[in-house]
Formats: C-alpha cells, structure tokens, sequence
C-alpha cells in the first residue's frame, strides 16, 4: 500500500483550500450586495466592477488577519460601510487625472474609487510604515500597480514634492487639524474631498470665520444616505487653486 503525503505537507495545503474558498465566498457576497443597490449617483453599475470590488473586500479581509486594516470584514458591511461610502465621492472626481489617498489606512476610499474610474491614476499615501507596506503588497496582488501604488509618508510631505487634481480622505483628524496640516501645500491641491459623519456640520460652523485665514475656499457640502439605513455622510468638497508648479 502505498503511503499518502506527510500530514506536515497535507494540511497547510488543505488549509489554503479553505481560506481560498472563503476569500472567493466573500467577494461573491460582496458583489451580490452591491448589486442590490445603484451605482452612488445613479448610474447603472460598470460591467464587472461589483466583481473586482469584491475581490478588493475579499483581499482586505486576508491581510487583515495579521494586521489590523479595519474592524469590518464581514460582506454586507465591506459593501455598505466601505465600498459604497467610499464611492460616494464618484460623482465629484469629475475629469481628474490624478489622485491621492491621505491616510489611507485599509484603500478605502482610493481603491475603490480608483476601480470605478479606470482612467484615474491614484497614490495610497500612509503614515504608518506597516500599513502602508500591506498596502502595497495588497495593490501588487491585485494586479493594479502602476495606476495604483501606495507609499509611506506623511500627506503633507508627500505633496510639497507632487500635485494632484483631487485629494480624498476619510476617518482622518478633526477638520480644523487637516485643514491647517494641509495649509503649506493646499496649491498643490486641486479639490479636496472630505468623506465625514453629520458631526463635521458643528466642526465647519465653529472653523467658517477662520477658513479665509487658513487659504480654504467655503466647501460645497453634499449629503447622502447609505442604503439600508446604514448611516448618512456628508462630503465637504473644497476647490482649490492647483499651481503645479507651486515651491
């Protein structure tokens, strides 16, 4: 009779059938539930962008078994509290080219808005080196690199060397902090977009009177409700002068 394989060598083998299996479960359920709901703005859905956002929710969920990228992993919550608040901001990227992630934690919202806009070159900026190595080895595995790539640094260092049509953000520091770290560098900014709970509404009263003086025009606010009464956010999208050539 001849012997099997050594269960030293079965098992680990096994095992990675299992979490394959999960991973390609989850992007499915992820997929279905975005299909449930329209595109943010109302268009229809692209042609296999629920799919490949999926497999985005599915890959997180992996790395984030041994870093901790985010506290949702579970798929109604991927498609609802990351992919469709992250593409809120769809609607207003309008003809930008180029765009950059502050504080990008997880790819959430870059890579997603990234994914449903081909032609939009995006840089995953984060501050914390391990995070923004499972970032790029996330993006790698996706296959998305060079259109996306993620680099560690600060926001506002990375931008005093780059301009971008659009910077977009969520879950960062308080409104006043962000706008007066991005002070130095706001030329180098065409648009900023604030991904924000209704809480933002009292930040942006107290700071109106100081807005002049940090160089932030008044932001055009925008109100959404997430589906299935998954929460309300408001999109603070400040325009700006971009100097390209800004020192």
């Amino acid at each position: 009779m001849r012997a099997g394989p050594p269960a030293g060598d079965l098992r680990p083998r096994a095992a990675a059938r299992i979490v394959a299996a999960m991973h390609e479960t989850l992007a499915a359920e992820v997929a279905g539930h975005l299909r449930r709901h329209p595109f943010p703005g109302g268009a229809s859905w692209p042609e296999g962008l629920p799919e490949s956002l999926g497999r985005f929710c599915a890959a997180l969920a992996a790395a984030n078994e041994h870093l901790n990228l985010t506290g949702i992993t579970d798929a109604r919550g991927m498609a609802l509290l990351h992919v469709l608040d992250s593409l809120l901001a769809a609607p207003l990227l309008g003809d930008a080219a180029t765009a950059m992630d502050l504080g990008s934690g997880g790819g959430l919202p870059g890579i997603p808005l990234a994914l449903a806009r081909p032609e939009l070159s995006m840089t995953l900026v984060e501050s914390r080196e391990r995070k923004a190595a499972a970032l790029a080895a996330l993006v790698d595995e996706l296959g998305l690199a060079p259109r996306i790539t993620a680099v560690h640094a600060r926001g506002e260092r990375w931008l005093a060397d780059h301009a971008v049509d659009v910077v977009v953000a969520r879950a960062v520091e308080a409104l006043p902090e962000l706008l007066k770290r991005l002070r130095p560098v706001r030329r180098r900014i065409g648009r900023l977009i604030l991904l924000k709970g209704p809480a933002v509404d009292a930040e942006l009263a107290g700071l109106e009177r100081r807005l002049a003086s940090l160089g932030f025009p008044q932001p055009v606010r925008h109100e959404s409700e997430l589906p299935d009464g998954a929460g309300r956010r408001v999109l603070l999208d400040f325009r700006l002068a971009l100097a390209r050539d800004a020192g």
